[in-house]
């Protein structure tokens, strides 16, 4: 009995150090894949207050009605940045 007491107890510690050791490995990704789409939509932002003669504000800080034009301008000039 102490045997398979110990061999268990080993199992499971194999086990959890694997769960560990590979949840540690998946999460590490390259810093440049996470910020890109952030960088390409503040390029598409300011493109839009240049085309629209717009000074420069943070998106959050314009007025409703203002942010609706952003976004419809957007979708129709999705395909073509």
């Amino acid at each position: 009995m102490p045997f398979l007491r110990k061999s268990c107890l080993c199992l499971l510690g194999a086990a959890l150090a694997t769960s560990v050791l590979t949840t540690g490995c998946q999460s590490s990704q390259p810093a440049q894949n996470t910020s890109q789409p952030a960088q390409d939509e503040n390029a598409i932002y300011n493109k839009w207050e240049a085309e629209t003669h717009r000074a420069h504000k943070e998106m959050n800080q314009r007025p409703p009605e203002e942010q609706k034009e952003y976004n419809d301008w957007h979708q129709q000039h999705r395909d073509t940045h």
